[in-house]
């Protein structure tokens, strides 16, 4: 038996999706890593042809290819953090080819890139915050659009939301009488439902922005919704968006920033380990961390500045 490595990979898909029942999010970026590949490895049409030097020559090209990005601005290459995406995302499809007798080894556990480094910020500043919020204020066609893209901004800084759970929040989710929004375990990395506090500036625009809404006489389950049709914001319609605001305040952010803003904030804050972990649907402390990692001097300065020798007992 010879199958070809597309119709296998059709078969590892319907294994991510019913049997380990992973997000559509995460799927979708197996798709994505596989599409890649095979377009830069064309030939690679069967299990046989997945080899050490196979791979060498996938990662050789795809870290020296010429790509153009932007308004037309040429590349070379790809982020170190890219590079480690695409070996895990295809390590994943080929430990499962081994494990079904497909290969007789996967190449990429000995292959493995080294574990890239960030020192790059990831929170946004005040000033950033403030930024955005400025070029909704002054660009908005009108009040629904307004009041939508402050709600987007809120629900991620308030929130420390994932895309996934963003674009997946339902009008249904937000608890006024208890002040609170679920997040729904099937639409979270954790696959635990999970109860967020409404922040009083949150529910202020929340309320503001469902008002806006209605006089659109919307019938879609999902809190946001676009602004042509009664529809949920899709994943594509949130690209959009930040491309958007990216260009109009200046200021280059992505969705996730503002994940790490919420941890780093509430961790400045002097919230516990354990409770900023449960914000943050973690079902591991050390991932929790990891969101932690740019934070500066200046974040720990106060607490610094507040010991004492006279306070030790």
């Amino acid at each position: 038996m010879n199958k070809k490595l597309k119709n296998l990979f059709a078969e590892y898909i319907d294994y991510c999706n019913y049997t380990k029942g992973l997000r559509p999010q995460t799927v979708l970026s197996y798709k994505e890593a596989f599409k890649h590949f095979s377009n830069l490895m064309p030939d690679v049409e069967t299990p046989r042809s997945i080899n050490i030097e196979n791979m060498n020559y996938f990662f050789k090209k795809l870290q020296t290819r010429k790509r153009i990005v932007g308004k037309g601005e040429e590349r070379i290459g790809v982020k170190a953090s890219t590079v480690f995406t695409y070996w895990s995302r295809l390590n994943s499809f080929f430990s499962w080819l081994e494990n079904n007798n497909y290969i007789e080894k996967n190449p990429l556990p000995k292959m493995r890139p080294a574990q890239p480094q960030y020192n790059d910020k990831k929170s946004l500043s005040k000033a950033e915050l403030q930024k955005i919020l400025v070029a909704i204020d002054l660009h908005s066609t009108n009040p629904f659009l307004l009041k939508r893209d402050k709600v987007i901004v809120y629900l991620l800084f308030y929130c420390g939301l994932r895309k996934g759970e963003l674009a997946s929040l339902r009008v249904s989710d937000i608890d006024f009488i208890r002040g609170a929004i679920t997040i729904r375990g099937a639409t979270s990395k954790s696959k635990k439902d999970r109860l967020l506090p409404l922040n009083p500036v949150l529910e202020m625009h929340l309320k503001d922005y469902i008002s806006e809404r209605n006089k659109k006489n919307y019938k879609t389950e999902y809190l946001l919704a676009s602004n042509n049709c009664d529809k949920q914001l899709t994943f594509h319609g949130l690209k959009h968006w930040v491309k958007k605001f990216v260009e109009l305040s200046g200021v280059k952010f992505h969705l996730h920033q503002f994940r790490h803003t919420f941890a780093c904030g509430l961790a400045a804050d002097g919230i516990g380990s354990y409770k900023l972990q449960k914000l943050m649907g973690h079902t591991d402390l050390r991932m929790t961390d990891r969101y932690l990692r740019s934070m500066g001097v200046e974040d720990f300065r106060d607490e610094v500045n507040r010991l004492c020798i006279d306070n030790l007992v």
